[in-house]
């Protein structure tokens, strides 16, 4: 099927595979035109009414198909081999895997494009970017030494492809320096204490706070978005700067996981963190 044949479709039928781009679709008011999400498409509350078409990680053909969707918004990495099946079955494939900021704002108006909202969503979208080129236009601040924690066995971050690393210098964050172009880097505990981060993230919850459910698909014993500053932090990171002076936050998967209109509320709260930490 070809960009012309669904444009001239009234109501394009998607099906998002991906969380992310669900969020953008309910954001820019087209959720009337989703048939069917994931199961890890949680946001927001409304998707609960959506009809499933399996997980994130493993979305089901047949059920996709049965749909007789127009549009499939999928990962061009993980969904690789679905794809192939997917435009086999002559069903156009939007790939929803940005690797910077811009590239969000890219996919929404090529979804907008396919949507045959261009009119109505363009102001939406124009107004999300203005607020990260207003952040881009404060150049009176200092920028901390950050290091975001995602993993801790071994201990990843992300790297310079990863829309996260983007997300955070937008914000205002020193990264670390890497000789890899990948989007996330493993890095050792020297590489950490050479950088010796001035604030750290990392994926996880307040002490005392209660945990939240595991993933569908899930297989770590103790996930790190399960567990507090306490949890993570042992002796030998007391050398580290951001530990001294307790500017080790956790944040939420939607405040900077997901590539959709919540980064940017999560680029400003950050960017208000980093300021606050460094006034």
């Amino acid at each position: 099927m070809s960009i012309h044949d669904i444009r001239s479709k009234v109501i394009p039928r998607v099906i998002s595979l991906v969380p992310s781009a669900t969020e953008i679709l309910y954001f820019l008011g087209l959720e009337e035109r989703v048939v069917g999400i994931t199961e890890h498409c949680n946001y927001p509350e409304a998707t609960i009414f959506k009809y499933k078409v399996g997980t994130f990680a493993h979305p089901q053909l047949s059920k996709i198909l049965s749909l007789q969707p127009d549009i499939v918004l999928a990962d061009m990495a993980l969904h690789k081999k679905l794809i192939e099946e997917l435009q086999y079955n002559n069903i156009n494939i939007l790939s929803a895997t940005p690797t910077n900021v811009e590239d969000v704002f890219i996919f929404m108006n090529k979804l907008a494009q396919l949507c045959q909202t261009e009119i109505t969503v363009q102001p939406i979208i124009r107004l999300l970017k203005e607020r990260i080129d207003n952040l881009s236009q404060k150049t009176n601040i200092r920028h901390p030494r950050v290091f975001r924690l995602m993993n801790t066995d071994p201990f990843f971050t992300p790297g310079p492809r990863s829309f996260q690393y983007d997300a955070l210098r937008l914000a205002g964050a020193h990264l670390m320096d890497f000789q890899s172009n990948d989007s996330y880097v493993k890095v050792s505990w020297n590489q950490i204490k050479e950088f010796d981060p001035e604030v750290i993230l990392f994926c996880g919850i307040e002490k005392g706070q209660e945990k939240p459910l595991k993933c569908k698909g899930c297989t770590s014993k103790y996930p790190i978005c399960q567990r507090s500053v306490d949890d993570i932090i042992t002796a030998e990171w007391e050398s580290i700067t951001a530990v001294r002076e307790n500017k080790v936050y956790p944040i939420s998967c939607g405040a900077i996981c997901r590539p959709g209109p919540r980064l940017i509320d999560g680029i400003e709260n950050l960017h208000r963190l980093f300021s606050c930490s460094h006034g």
